[in-house]
């Protein structure tokens, strides 16, 4: 991911050129790479992400998801914050039990042929929880035919989880979780939308719940690196 500190220029004369050189500099680089997901740093609000449990054929799952700036990846934006996610649901949870946020896009241009993904969440699992290993953060992307997420196209989907194990379990240490070049086939798909998921999963059975923040949740495709300007000042 490309991203771009705070820049402060202390030439009034300066601030004009300065201006237009960076914007002629971020509209290239902003057409190849853009996140294509709303509100990935849960700038003030969790929407437009919406919260979802596991279902059968996995374990029924429960849990809860809030936005909270209590934990925050990007101290830049003021009223930024994080989505507090809890998977708890009734104990003891078998493995696959997982709950979490998701966000279905439609796809620029679609249908649109997608060689390969750059997905990607940042975490925070608190100390509060268990140092047992049977839960993990994870990040998830499945692609569709159809434009609302609801025809999976068989095999295009792909996911990355990280153990919640010492000395993961941190109160202020930030993870990146996700896959940079994820390919959905041998060789390309034709998709019309995608869902990026950001979840609480079981890896085996517990009777315990679970906490993580998670932040900074992106969805780039053939072969973009997702790009966010995060402040800009010129004075």
């Amino acid at each position: 991911m490309t991203r771009f500190a705070s820049f402060s220029g202390r030439n009034p004369g300066l601030a004009r050129p300065v201006l237009i050189f960076l914007v002629t500099l971020l509209s290239p680089l902003a057409a190849m790479g853009q996140n294509l997901l709303s509100n990935s740093n849960f700038n003030g609000s969790q929407a437009p992400w919406l919260t979802f449990g596991s279902v059968l054929p996995n374990p029924v799952a429960s849990g809860a998801a809030s936005w909270t700036n209590a934990a925050n990846n990007d101290n830049i934006m003021n009223g930024s914050g994080s989505v507090d996610t809890v998977l708890s649901g009734s104990l003891p949870l078998a493995a696959n039990a997982a709950f979490g946020v998701r966000q279905c896009i439609q796809l620029p241009g679609a249908p649109l042929v997608v060689t390969d993904a750059n997905y990607a969440a940042r975490f925070l699992a608190p100390t509060s929880n268990p140092v047992d290993g049977l839960a993990n953060a994870t990040v998830e992307v499945r692609f569709f035919s159809d434009s609302n997420c609801v025809d999976f196209i068989p095999g295009a989907g792909g996911s990355q989880g990280y153990d919640l194990l010492s000395p993961t379990l941190n109160d202020t240490q930030w993870y990146e979780i996700g896959h940079s070049s994820f390919s959905p086939s041998a060789t390309s798909i034709t998709a019309s939308s995608a869902e990026v998921r950001a979840f609480v999963r079981t890896v085996a059975a517990t009777g315990s719940s679970y906490q993580v923040y998670f932040d900074r949740i992106i969805l780039s495709l053939n072969g973009t690196v997702a790009v966010e300007l995060q402040s800009f000042a010129v004075k």
